[in-house]
């Protein structure tokens, strides 16, 4: 549960304005000496519950011989931390926060012009503490709208929940005429201004609600901080208790302070494992119960070792997930607002960190600080090429997939590509090629390319989204960006990328032989035997022409997991003789009766009939267009179907053998009636590492 963050509040000061007259005439000045009288008692004492004092006085100019030229006001202070002046006026209000120790003492110093008087103020020592029915500390806090509650703008109806969210507190407490921020003070049932019959407790587990025949709320503000402490007596008696410290969602201030100065006490840098390369959460902290937390992403070289040297800005490379303050205990959070922030890395393993952040409510800190992050660990040189440096590479590996309509998705390497990234130590460049033609051997066609961060797909262009390189070290990869200006030309089985790095480095990449992405990747004859398969018949009618009936038949090794070997058929029987999708049928693209069409890839998918290996649905590995050859459908008496191959490939490899597989679903009915308009294929090649 993320709770928003409440500004600041500040307390209105009384302004005396004096009406400008017109200058009269010379006059002789009267004379005027102050005097100040003490009208309620010289000490006041408070329980260790604490509570509201007001002291009341006389303040008068009496004529003497003594010259004034201003209209004074009386001032009341007082040096001690749990003593609040609320106000000054024809009385004075104090507050005394509740006592948690010994017994304490302090002065109320009041002052008009030259005269004054003291206020002794004294506070018993805390008690026996109560027996609770009830005693929980609150993690989380928020201010329901007047409007849905249907309470005038100084009526405060609160929510509270406890860290586990197994105890909601419900209250509503009652302000001065006027006020739409919660003030510091006592708030009691008997006083009105806590309205007892709208406060409620409900518990879940186990579960139970609570009312109240009486209570008292204490309210602390320091700053963007309230502190709640609650007490509640219900009509037999029994005593409940709640505390809470932290921002109070939906608490909008009085007006927008000025910017602050930060200088945080330490910043710390913390991520988790399956977070996004690149993201950091960097803690600024204000003490040890509080910090600032900006979730960063270094888009420029993103690691798992720190955030790169730059500029990061709310709310793009600062996420929405960051909090203008987090409370270490809780969790809890409230919102940012707004953020800019200059990171930089000094050679003395120092990083200076400048900008401001701003809360959702226009609280603003501005920060330059110097200092150690703990969290981060910088690389010094090795074969991690760093920023602004050019860097040369000559591949040896070439592979891809040819996805259709022109567009060709390569990766050059010094190592094959392997697992979920590649071989330890090599290093990969991938590029998604849309050059608008289709070459006989599915060669890259030749032709300079331009990097398009806009992903516009355009012919002569090869895009962001799919495009990047990394140098992939202990099962870790450090990602090489490109940026505006980089460009790859192909002649004659070679490539030569110029690459511009999002962090200024420039990387030359070659690469010579065969550009062919021909559908095969098998390099030996296929032969399988096997039973216990699954097959999926899908029935699409007279779906390319009206002589033929189309079946699109997918045979699984497990189509539970998507996992292992694979075959997908497009079948064309004869519309006017057949009742099912039996009989023997023939390699061709001619659309004729009794005929399979050859393996082909539509739009990144499978099209056609194709053998691959599966992984999670998709064909990440092995695949195999079926060109040439025959299949033989045979239906059984028990409900299974037996599959009959001898194809060849795209490459001259054989592909042989027979399946026998139980129907996994039945697909679409086999019949001639209804039938869908279009078809989806299932098994998709897939295009992009997750980074």
């Amino acid at each position: 549960m993320r709770i928003k963050h409440l500004l600041a509040i500040l307390l209105a000061l009384p302004l005396f304005m004096v009406a400008c007259e017109p200058e009269p005439a010379p006059e002789p000045e009267k004379e005027y000496a102050a005097e100040l009288t003490l009208t309620s008692e010289a000490e006041m004492n408070f329980d260790a519950a604490g509570g509201e004092g007001v002291i009341t006085y006389t303040a008068k100019m009496v004529l003497v011989e003594v010259t004034r030229d201003f209209i004074p006001t009386v001032e009341a202070t007082c040096e001690a931390e749990w003593v609040t002046i609320n106000g000054v006026a024809e009385n004075i209000t104090f507050t005394v926060a509740a006592n948690k120790a010994e017994a304490r003492e302090t002065k109320i110093n009041v002052t008009y012009v030259d005269k004054s008087f003291d206020v002794v103020v004294k506070q018993a020592a805390k008690g026996e503490e109560p027996e609770y029915a009830l005693d929980v500390k609150l993690a989380a806090a928020e201010r329901i709208p007047s409007a849905e509650v249907e309470l005038a703008d100084n009526y405060f109806a609160l929510a509270f929940v406890d860290d586990a969210e197994n105890t909601e507190l419900g209250i509503v407490l009652k302000g001065a005429e006027g006020e739409t921020t919660l003030k510091a003070g006592n708030y009691t049932s008997e006083a009105e201004t806590l309205l007892i019959d709208a406060c409620e407790v409900f518990v879940w587990e186990p579960a139970a609600s609570y009312t109240f025949a009486d209570g008292i709320v204490t309210v602390a503000v320091e700053g963007e901080t309230y502190t709640f402490d609650m007490e509640f007596a219900d009509a037999d008696g029994k005593l409940y208790h709640f505390t809470y410290e932290g921002t109070v969602l939906n608490m909008e201030p009085a007006e927008k302070p000025e910017p602050e100065a930060f200088v945080p006490v330490k910043v710390e840098a913390y991520r988790e494992a399956h977070w996004d390369l690149g993201n950091f959460e960097l803690q600024l902290f204000i003490n040890d119960s509080l910090y600032h937390s900006l979730d960063m992403q270094d888009n420029v070289n993103p690691n798992d070792k720190y955030l790169s040297a730059g500029s990061y800005a709310y709310s793009t490379t600062i996420t929405d997930w960051s909090n203008f303050v987090v409370n270490v205990e809780t969790g809890e959070g409230a919102y940012l607002g707004a953020a800019e922030i200059e990171l930089t890395h000094n050679e003395d393993g120092t990083s200076t960190i400048k900008g401001y952040i701003e809360s959702e409510y226009g609280q603003r800190l501005n920060i330059d600080w110097t200092g150690v992050i703990a969290g981060f660990t910088f690389s010094t040189g090795g074969d991690t090429p760093q920023p602004g440096e050019t860097v040369e590479f000559t591949a040896t590996y070439f592979g891809g997939t040819y996805y259709g309509d022109g567009n060709y998705y390569i990766v050059v390497s010094d190592a094959e590509v392997t697992g979920d990234f590649g071989v330890n130590g090599a290093t990969y460049y991938y590029f998604d090629i849309y050059a608008g033609v289709e070459t006989e051997d599915l060669s890259v066609p030749n032709g300079t390319y331009t990097f398009d961060a806009s992903n516009s797909y355009a012919n002569g262009t090869f895009t962001e989204e799919y495009g990047y390189g990394f140098l992939y070290t202990d099962g870790v990869p450090t990602w090489y960006l490109y940026a505006e200006g980089s460009k790859l030309t192909v002649s004659d089985n070679k490539i030569v990328a110029e690459l511009i790095l999002t962090d200024g480095a420039k990387h030359i990449v070659t690469y010579e032989g065969s550009l062919s992405l021909a559908g095969a990747s098998i390099t030996e004859d296929i032969e399988i035997n096997a039973t216990g398969w699954d097959v999926i018949v899908e029935y699409y009618g007279q779906y390319y022409n009206d002589d033929t009936d189309n079946y699109y038949i997918q045979l699984f090794e497990d189509a539970e997991s998507g996992n292992g070997r694979y075959f997908v058929l497009d079948l064309l029987a004869d519309y006017a003789t057949c009742v099912d999708h039996s009989g023997t049928f023939t390699c061709s693209d001619s659309y004729g009766i009794n005929t399979f069409l050859s393996g082909y890839v539509d739009d990144g998918y499978l099209a056609g009939s194709w053998y691959a290996e599966l992984e999670d649905g998709a064909a990440t590995g092995v695949k195999a267009p079926l060109t040439e050859g025959t299949v033989t459908v045979t239906l059984n008496g028990d409900g299974t179907q037996t599959y009959t191959f001898d194809c060849t490939d795209d490459q001259g490899y054989k592909i042989t053998g027979s399946v026998t597989a139980n129907p996994y679903s039945s697909g679409y009915a086999l019949s001639k009636g209804a039938q869908p308009k279009s078809k989806s294929y299932a098994i998709q090649l897939p295009k992009s590492i997750v980074r």
